[in-house]
């Protein structure tokens, strides 16, 4: 029926880039990027997010994200696995999706001795590209006695106005708390 065949035949080439870029890690405590060696409180919720810009390679799988809590007295690290009740507290995995390729951990320890402790965590997409060079590490610090200190007014000295920071540490906010000025000196 069609005397040339030539035209019924078409060839596009094209390339397929491989996915280079990293996920990103955001880590709060109790809703607070904290710096490292902050006082944090003995039964934080921490969450961390694994965000990963490809959307065909959702972040769904457990294997990809591994938790350690390194405590500085005794310098023992453990890994924090995947499971609903550990000695130290819940961990929730919640997959990401391919509208939104982030996967979150919360994790809900309680902590029953003072001290320093370091999280550090590793983290890689499905592509195999790891979350940075380095693992994400911050050290913090853990008080469950109740307790005020570094309290600190500032503009010191003062002649209308001053403010007061403190830092309040242990298991419960305290429902009352009042700071009392005796004299102007």
């Amino acid at each position: 029926l069609e005397q040339y065949h030539f035209n019924n035949i078409a060839q596009k080439y094209f390339y397929i880039a491989k996915d280079k870029r990293n996920p990103l890690f955001d880590v709060t405590f109790d809703g607070v990027h904290i710096m490292n060696g902050d006082i944090v409180s003995s039964k934080p919720k921490v969450i961390i997010d694994l965000l990963d810009e490809n959307k065909y390679f959702a972040l769904d799988d457990t294997s990809l994200v591994e938790v350690y809590l390194k405590n500085m007295n005794d310098n023992t690290e453990k890994r924090i696995y995947f499971s609903q009740n550990t000695s130290n507290g819940t961990i929730v995995f919640i997959p990401g999706t391919s509208q939104n390729n982030k996967a979150e951990i919360q994790w809900s320890p309680v902590f029953t001795q003072d001290g320093m402790y370091q999280l550090r965590i590793k983290g890689r997409d499905k592509s195999g590209n790891e979350s940075g060079l380095i693992d994400y590490v911050i050290s913090f610090e853990i008080v469950t006695k109740s307790t005020i200190s570094h309290i600190i007014n500032y503009p010191n000295p003062f002649s209308t106005a001053t403010k007061f920071i403190f830092t309040l540490t242990g298991n419960e906010i305290p429902t009352d708390l009042r700071i009392q000025i005796f004299t102007i000196s």
